[in-house]
């Protein structure tokens, strides 16, 4: 299942680019360099067609769509080939379509009353956005009354503070501009990508091992 290989993989690079090609090319250069997770968001017009060229070139990665709000969104993922969908917020009506068309669906949570719903609907792989700057104390405290929620901070997630959002029991992290930005992709090429996958990689694997 694609929850639990998430779960495993430990870190979901967040892409965020407008230029179909970049974000293709910026997505295969992470995987290559050691991710196991790519998300691209359906912020951008190309998503579903950057998930489809993911998906063929790397049919080994996990492939995901992010920013999922509408059932369009989910059909078009879907169709795509996303093997898992993440939402900014809970919307029940999506969650429920994820779950008839098979397909792990990250809800945002960001409340006890969020967390609480989500799963009374049966989700318990959550994104908590956003993770900052509430921080790694928030959301200990937040898994306190829900210990079967697992939770994958997103929104200010870098190398510098993933270990401490695993060690106060994230399952995953998940980075968006430490791993893809934008403005360096596109004036110095992809190739920026792969020194800070691995830095990322070694941040979280340093926690995993201790």
């Amino acid at each position: 299942m694609s929850s639990d290989r998430l779960v495993s993989s430990r870190l979901i690079g967040i892409v965020r680019l407008d230029d179909l090609d970049l974000a293709v090319a910026a997505g295969t250069r992470a995987i290559d360099a050691g991710l196991e997770a790519v998300e691209v968001t359906f912020t951008l017009p190309s998503a579903a067609m950057a998930i489809e060229r993911l998906r063929a070139a790397r049919p080994g990665a996990l492939i995901g769509a992010g920013t999922v709000r509408h059932t369009k969104d989910l059909e078009a993922a879907v169709a795509a080939g996303a093997q898992f969908l993440v939402a900014p917020g809970l919307n029940p009506d999506l969650v429920q379509a994820a779950q008839r068309a098979g397909i792990t669906m990250l809800p945002g949570v960001f409340t006890p009353s969020e967390v609480d719903l989500a799963l009374r609907l049966g989700a318990n792989l959550l994104k908590l956005f956003p993770a900052e700057p509430t921080g790694p104390a928030y959301m200990a405290a937040l898994l306190q009354p829900f210990p079967a929620a697992r939770l994958v901070p997103t929104g200010g997630i870098g190398p510098e503070n993933a270990a401490a959002y695993l060690k106060a029991g994230a399952v995953a992290v998940a980075m968006g501009s430490s791993l893809f930005p934008a403005r360096r992709i596109t004036s110095e090429g992809p190739e920026v990508v792969a020194p800070l996958v691995e830095r990322a990689l070694a941040a979280v694997t340093r926690e995993v091992t201790r």
